[in-house]
């Protein structure tokens, strides 16, 4: 019986085909060299920034994901910057306009369906990374699925701050006006908003994704697991019959 139900778990887990291990997606790439945005992490008091979106085209995600972690990138501007302070919130929604397209006029207008908050608090410090740095955000798991729209990042920022110089941020080469590099697509846009609203020129921050996958094809160890379990199972009740017979 105890052989039975291992089997039975282990043909359950191997069909569904769930991942256990977090994957990390980088989005953005290529960077601006030798450049960066301040905004919205670095510089917000100087700009008097109190909003940040950024858009994600569904078509760059593998499909149904978890997201646990953002990581923005710091290694074009050298110069000593920081997290700028103050209180951000980061939220997570759906929205059915496009790199280019976001409302630059309402937030709100920006965001369809599903809006739901990540992480809230001070930025956390910088992480050495290579030749430069990362700033990694941590939350509440989002669930996405890119069947149903585009993939929104929304930045709220009370009381922000940031002191020279500034924190600069990879930002996207290809963006909904700028040159991108041949046969690279057009992946993410922003807009901004307080004292000077605008955006949808820039390709947004190189953005890092740490998600676990809900929905992949199993793999071929997994499938070796589900004939194992089949073959046991067969084993036991031909064994159970030799018995009775």
């Amino acid at each position: 019986m105890r052989i039975r139900a291992v089997c039975r778990l282990a043909l359950i887990l191997s069909l569904t085909g769930f991942s256990l291990h977090a994957t990390t997606l980088t989005l953005g790439d290529p960077p601006m060299l030798g450049t960066g945005n301040c905004i919205p992490f670095g510089c917000p008091g100087f700009v008097g920034l109190t909003t940040y979106q950024q858009v994600y085209l569904s078509s760059a995600f593998p499909g149904t994901i978890s997201i646990s972690g953002l990581t923005f990138f710091d290694d074009q501007v050298f110069n000593g910057g920081l997290p700028a302070g103050g209180s951000y919130s980061v939220s997570f929604s759906y929205t059915a306009f496009d790199p280019g397209e976001l409302s630059l006029t309402s937030p709100a207008a920006n965001i369809s369906s599903g809006s739901q908050s990540f992480f809230s608090g001070t930025l956390p410090s910088l992480t050495p990374a290579g030749t430069g740095s990362e700033l990694i955000i941590t939350g509440t798991p989002f669930t996405y699925d890119p069947a149903d729209g585009n993939l929104l990042i929304t930045v709220t920022i009370t009381g922000g701050t940031g002191t020279s110089p500034f924190l600069f941020l990879d930002e996207a080469q290809c963006g909904p006006q700028t040159a991108c590099p041949g046969g690279t697509p057009v992946i993410s846009g922003n807009a901004y908003f307080g004292t000077s609203p605008g955006g949808n020129y820039q390709g947004g921050l190189v953005t890092g994704f740490s998600y676990t996958s809900l929905l992949s094809t199993p793999e071929p160890a997994s499938v070796l697991l589900v004939l194992t379990g089949l073959g046991l199972v067969g084993y036991q009740w031909r064994r159970r019959r030799a018995l009775k017979g």
